[in-house]
């Protein structure tokens, strides 16, 4: 996917001045709801992320720095969030998480709030795995529901 210009120009506008601390602000209030809401700790983030460091969330979430752009689509995967509309809302595109500006459905936003028995204990089981088997287990999701949708599609 290539970026426009456009975007590239906005985000390096955003290196200095009081814009990048309000959009810091903004994006990091979110992050730090949409994470409690997804129950997940600022560890959970940081290990799924790979940040070495244990501010690193934090510092994200108070607004102290921002989400870079190299990250942006990995924060989204893990906030459960439309990739185009995250990445428009940390460069300070958009002043709000919409969904609707991506064209994707709001569901997606929708907070986890409550989850099955089977969820809580897949959940469980994920969060007791390193870093490297969390990511595997991942991409393993991502395949199995591939070929779940390709054998609906057959019937």
């Amino acid at each position: 996917m290539t970026v426009p210009e456009k975007t590239i120009r906005r985000a390096q506008d955003l290196g200095t001045g009081g814009d990048r601390a309000v959009v810091w602000k903004r994006v990091g209030q979110f992050v730090l709801e949409r994470r409690q809401a997804l129950g997940l700790s600022q560890g959970d983030l940081r290990r799924a992320l790979g940040y070495k460091g244990r501010m690193m969330v934090s510092n994200i979430e108070r607004g102290v720095t921002g989400v870079t752009v190299k990250r942006v689509y990995a924060w989204a995967d893990i906030l459960s969030v439309p990739r185009d509309a995250f990445f428009r809302f940390v460069i300070g595109e958009s002043t709000s998480m919409d969904p609707h500006s991506s064209g994707e459905s709001m569901s997606r936003l929708a907070p986890a709030t409550h989850l099955s028995p089977g969820e809580e204990e897949l959940l469980a089981h994920y969060r007791a795995l390193p870093p490297k088997f969390q990511r595997r287990l991942r991409a393993h999701a991502g395949e199995l529901e591939v070929l779940a949708r390709a054998g609906s599609t057959k019937r």
